[in-house]
């Protein structure tokens, strides 16, 4: 599995992947499959179905808060907008920290992902402007307005409701980040192949876990241990886990995964190609660390799995 909370370096890492295999249509490809205005992936355009422009308000009141990112959001229903000034974006945030630490270089145009929302809100009749200045700081404003109400004028009166978030005071997690990554997987499997997203899902793993190999080969299979352990810890699934180390051998025992119990629990189809994200994974790390692996069992119905690794 790959938690919810390192969901944004693989999300950057399939852009990269496409990109450099079959070309930068290919990218706008799968954002526009991730974004369809269906109802079945990206639920943005379920709130303004149900709610209008406010329903923008309800999602990203929840997504951003979730992700604890660093933004100014508005809304006045009676002048027909809607605005979020992002000051710190969780996401690009995340991978220039990851470009500085590890030198994982994000996506370039990993920010226009954000402008196929525009099919959500375009699909009830709504209007989008997207403000890409200042995205290599990871600032950036999006209005989203009713053509039919707005005047053109942004003013922030008695009618206005506004919220600050702030990360410092919030958790980042974000689980349905596992149906992003389940929709990702199962397009580039469905569209290209099982080679495909085998070769993703080791670069993936090469590029974003290169520290952690350093780390095993350095220190052994209690470093991987630990590893481990984080990943549950912030799916907040610490009782899904249970390791025995004995000698030179780790085994592995997940009793269920919180991502495939996210996807069901929220109604999403598991994709068939969701399983290689803890056996590709597991396996390109162990064979880049100097380990053996080996997937003994695997659960479709609830992802639960026993694993080993032996030096």
């Amino acid at each position: 599995m790959i938690s919810c909370t390192e969901f944004i370096p693989a999300y950057s890492e399939l852009f990269t992947f496409l990109a450099d295999t079959y070309g930068r249509g290919e990218v706008a490809r799968l954002w526009d499959y991730l974004f369809q205005p269906d109802g079945k992936g990206i639920p943005l355009v379920n709130f303004v179905k149900e709610h209008g422009i406010r329903g923008c308000w309800e999602y990203w009141s929840g997504t951003l808060t979730e992700e604890a990112c660093d933004c100014t959001m508005y809304l006045n229903e009676k002048a027909g907008w809607f605005l979020i000034k992002m000051h710190r974006c969780p996401s690009k945030g995340r991978l220039l920290d990851l470009e500085k630490s590890a030198g994982i270089r994000p996506y370039p145009e990993y920010c226009l992902h954000c402008d196929h929302y525009r099919s959500a809100v375009e699909s009830v009749g709504l209007k989008y402007l997207y403000n890409f200045t200042g995205t290599e700081r990871a600032s950036c404003s999006m209005l989203i307005y009713d053509p039919g109400v707005f005047d053109g004028r942004v003013i922030a009166d008695e009618n206005t409701q506004k919220r600050e978030i702030r990360s410092a005071d919030l958790e980042y997690f974000h689980p349905d980040f596992h149906s992003s990554l389940n929709m990702g997987i199962e397009y580039l499997g469905s569209r290209h192949g099982e080679k495909a997203v085998e070769q993703y899902l080791q670069q993936y793993s090469r590029r974003v876990y290169a520290k952690l190999i350093e780390s095993i080969r350095a220190e052994g299979l209690p470093a991987l241990m630990a590893h481990l352990e984080k990943t549950y810890e912030a799916e907040h699934a610490p009782d899904a886990l249970s390791m025995r180390l004995e000698g030179n051998a780790l085994f592995v025992d997940i009793h269920y995964c919180p991502g495939v119990r996210h996807l069901q629990k929220t109604g999403r189809q598991v994709s068939r190609w969701y399983p290689w994200t803890t056996k590709t994974v597991m396996e390109t790390i162990a064979k880049a660390a100097g380990l053996k692996f080996e997937m003994a069992e695997y659960s479709e119905e609830t992802g639960a799995c026993v694993y080993s690794f032996r030096a």
